[in-house]
């Protein structure tokens, strides 16, 4: 039960990142550096909960 929640916390984080990199997309100038480290980050947070399930 603990591990769902730890996931579900990661689940959580990762949201975030996604929607920052959706929200910094439409800007101008296009920030792709700070936009690809949302995306890096949110894939390694994913894969960090999915750990914590299993």
């Amino acid at each position: 039960m603990v591990n769902i929640k730890e996931a579900q916390e990661w689940q959580r984080l990762v949201a975030m990142d996604l929607n920052t990199a959706e929200y910094l997309k439409n800007m101008k100038p296009l920030p792709i550096e700070i936009i690809c480290y949302h995306c890096q980050q949110s894939a390694e947070k994913y894969l960090k909960g999915y750990l914590v399930f299993c």
